[in-house]
């Protein structure tokens, strides 16, 4: 299975630095379609298997309504339109599902098979969603984890608690692991996971810290993991071959 996991930051592109970024946030209310061109070319070359999109937009005003997920379902020849996700990466009963902007911002996975996709949330944090899918007989789980730590804390422990340890799973995304891969410690030992590859990946024009993984249980063998050198988002993309 090859899998890509991608923060894309909405489509938005990568400012190139943190001053760039403070006089280009009218990139987040309007931003033009190039970004995200660069990043179907590079799904489409690539072909991976499953896609975990971190920071999707579902078709708001920022892209002229136009779904990231849709899009690129497409080049995965995604078999079922209904398999994607609706609705935001919020908790469904959440105040930020009322905003416009806010409401088309989510996350998906998707893959080149047919598979269900299962939505879970977080009891807590601002983001919430959890997706769940299949493939070969590895389930995938994406997550895009809370800014505190506490949150993160409450969040890394859920997942500890409820994801599966009885069946090979991949457990990836955005972790905003401010603190350093440490934080995942005690989720590692508990559900026997290790991560594909360790490296920088935020921010993408000068990669300091490491938010951005993907996990195996140690059943699965790694074959390849690489982070990409691209500059379309603030975050780099990771790519991994895995197979049981």
């Amino acid at each position: 299975m090859r899998l890509l996991i991608y923060n894309i930051a909405y489509g938005t592109g990568c400012p190139g630095g943190e001053a760039k970024r403070l006089l280009t946030m009218h990139r987040y209310l309007r931003t033009g379609a190039w970004h995200f061109e660069q990043i179907a070319g590079l799904v489409s070359d690539l072909r991976p298997d499953m896609l975990g999109l971190v920071e999707a937009d579902s078709g708001s005003w920022r892209t002229a309504g136009k779904s990231h997920p849709e899009l690129v379902a497409k080049l995965l020849n995604e078999v079922a339109q209904k398999e994607l996700p609706t609705g935001s990466k919020y908790a469904p009963k959440s105040l930020f599902n009322r905003f416009p902007y806010l409401k088309n911002q989510t996350n998906a996975l998707l893959g080149r098979t047919e598979a269900e996709v299962k939505a879970h949330y977080f009891p807590w944090g601002t983001k919430r969603l959890i997706l769940e899918r299949e493939f070969d007989n590895i389930t995938v789980f994406l997550v895009h984890l809370g800014l505190t730590r506490r949150t993160r804390t409450r969040q890394i422990a859920f997942l500890g608690e409820h994801l599966p340890q009885d069946r090979p799973i991949v457990l990836a995304g955005d972790f905003n692991t401010f603190n350093g891969e440490s934080e995942l410690a005690d989720l590692k030992e508990k559900l026997q996971l290790v991560s594909a590859g360790v490296g920088a990946t935020y921010p993408a024009w000068k990669p300091q810290k490491q938010l951005d993984y993907i996990l195996v249980s140690r059943q699965i063998k790694i074959e390849r993991c690489e982070i990409l050198p691209v500059l379309y988002s603030d975050h780099l993309p990771i790519i991994a071959d895995l197979s049981l």
